[in-house]
């Protein structure tokens, strides 16, 4: 019995020996293989030894598994730990490979948008370079060697920055942005037909105004009154002060006021603000009319859109340079009174000589009976001659308005006049004409010694410019007759005069215009001394409120007002 338990122990320490040496084998292996592998080393040990744990706890037990199956165990245990140790490096090269296409990607768009940025500034320094080039020759065609500061030809650049310093000019308007044979060109916006339209019923006052508050409010308060006026817009070009409360919040709700960063005469041609109808009346701050004036000379308008029509006539006179002797003729010497054609092109040059033309007042006009341009201190136009004037009035005609303050008017009826093959602006009736009321102003703009030779030279120049001359490609400009009626003179003024009989009151597309038309036909067959007596009428009518305060020159209340009967205008 002792020999089998010796016998007995010997075969079971052999068995453990056996199977401790197939442990320790398989063991080596593992080691072997975790040591080769790219994985930590110690995450390995790790889950080596915890595989290894039941093997060598079991040799307490009293069932011992066979080597075979301890083996196949750890073989696929090591298997395992072989398929995640492959795939974890993949998954770390996908990553990695996600990562810097990414950061690729990222780096691209930043490169894209630098160079885009640089392209950019590229581009706008060329723009830069190329305009201030382009202005640069635009100034060197208005730029003249002379001296006179009344030169029409062209102002020196350092005029034309004085002007921007002084804000007389915007920097835009240095160069026109249309040529003349461009406003030849345009088509203006046609009137809608009748019935109901705003734009046959009613027409935008856009007044020009300086520093006499006290006649713009009165000539706000009157022409408010007139059914016929949509709007009123105050050209106010004053940026030290702002308008006084009873013009920015006049009880009519007509008025309104258009700010300009700019103070120059060619402001009151710029529109800013949006205009609700297509006719324009242009006027002066101290110039007032009946309301029933007005509607006779839009009435006229409206049958000719494309014309200016005005109330205050003006001529220009001819000077031949070949002409011995003083040289000096009107522009148009024949007063043909004929009523079918009272039109006559410009006869005074010849075919060996030029001409100079010269500015002619008021009483040289009304004495040969013939006029060729009318102002727009009181004048309906197109709003797009408005528009033209900014865009396509020759530069030298533009600065020279901004530079001297004056000759304004001169340009835009003579602009008018080319854009429509050199033919005058049309007139209203003659009791329209007379029905002025002037408000008195203590300083007067168009006063001082060389106003007269500064007129003549606008007259001129600039008719030469705008190709109204007799060898300009849209000229000669054409005078006409003012009086074609002796019988009758308070109807039928100007250049193609027209008949209230020949207009029919139901074409008006308001109640207000057909009344009108209608009183006119009574009007024009009352007597001459009843149509003067109802002028009258209408003139103390406009001037009530004005009178009141002393605003009419040479009146009771303006002589008890300043105390001095002032100088005629």
């Amino acid at each position: 019995a002792t020999a089998d338990e010796e016998t007995g122990t010997t075969v079971s320490n052999e068995n453990n020996n056996n199977m401790s040496a197939a442990a320790q084998r398989s063991l080596l292996q593992t080691l072997w293989s975790e040591a080769t592998s790219t994985t930590d080393l110690h995450q390995r040990r790790s889950r080596v030894t915890r595989r290894i744990s039941p093997t060598a706890t079991s040799s307490n037990n009293t069932h011992q598994p066979s080597s075979d199956t301890s083996t196949s165990l750890l073989s696929k245990r090591s298997h395992v730990g072989k398929k995640k140790k492959s795939m974890s490096p993949r998954g770390y090269n996908n990553y990695s490979r996600r990562t810097k296409r990414v950061a690729t990607k990222v780096w691209l768009a930043a490169l894209a948008a630098l160079a885009m940025a640089l392209l950019i500034k590229i581009h706008v320094f060329l723009y830069q370079v190329l305009t201030t080039r382009n202005n640069n020759k635009n100034f060197d065609g208005l730029l003249s060697i002379s001296s006179d500061t009344n030169n029409i030809d062209g102002v020196d650049a350092a005029t034309i920055q004085q002007l921007l310093d002084n804000h007389n000019i915007d920097v835009e308007d240095t160069h026109s942005k249309m040529t003349l044979q461009g406003a030849h060109s345009h088509k203006l916006k046609g009137l809608p037909l009748p019935p109901n339209n705003i734009d046959t019923s009613q027409y935008t006052i856009r007044m020009n105004t300086w520093n006499r508050n006290e006649q713009l409010l009165l000539s706000i308060n009157h022409h408010a009154k007139c059914e016929g006026v949509a709007e009123i817009q105050i050209i106010w070009c004053d940026t030290q002060n702002d308008p006084p409360d009873s013009i920015l919040h006049h009880p009519s709700g007509k008025v309104k006021i258009e700010r300009h960063h700019v103070n120059s005469l060619n402001e009151r041609f710029k529109i800013v603000l949006d205009t609700p109808t297509v006719a324009i009346l242009s006027l002066d701050d101290d110039v007032l009319r009946p309301c029933e004036a007005l509607d006779a000379a839009f009435v006229r308008w409206m049958r000719h859109p494309e014309r200016m029509v005005g109330f205050d006539v003006r001529t220009h006179v001819v000077e031949s340079n070949n002409d011995h002797g003083d040289g000096m003729k009107n522009s148009n010497n024949n007063n043909n009174n004929n009523k079918e054609s009272n039109t006559k092109t410009e006869g005074a040059a010849t075919a060996t000589g030029t001409t100079n033309w010269k500015y002619g007042y008021l009483s040289t006009t009304e004495k040969s009976n013939s006029y060729s341009l009318t102002l727009p201190r009181a004048s309906f136009l197109h709003k797009d001659y408005l528009d033209l004037y900014i865009m396509a009035m020759p530069r030298p005609i533009y600065l020279y308005v901004a530079q001297h303050f004056e000759c304004e008017d001169i340009a835009m009826s003579f602009f008018v006049s080319s854009l429509t093959g050199g033919r005058p602006p049309l007139i209203t009736d003659y009791w329209a004409v007379k029905s002025m009321v002037k408000l008195y102003s203590e300083k007067k703009i168009s006063g001082g010694k060389d106003h007269k030779s500064a007129r003549d030279k606008c007259v001129d120049h600039f008719a030469q410019l705008l190709g109204v001359k007799e060898d300009g490609e849209w000229g000669p400009l054409q005078t006409a007759d003012l009086i074609h009626y002796d019988e009758d003179r308070m109807f039928g003024y100007g250049a193609e005069p027209e008949d209230w009989d020949d207009i029919d009151e139901l074409s008006m597309s308001s109640g207000r215009l057909e009344e009108f038309v209608l009183s006119m036909k009574e009007l024009k067959v009352k007597s001459n001394k009843d149509q003067l007596k109802w002028l009258t009428r209408k003139k103390t009518e406009t001037m009530k409120e004005a009178k009141k305060v002393g605003m009419i020159e040479k009146t009771e209340e303006w002589e008890e007002r300043w105390k001095s009967g002032g100088d005629e205008t």
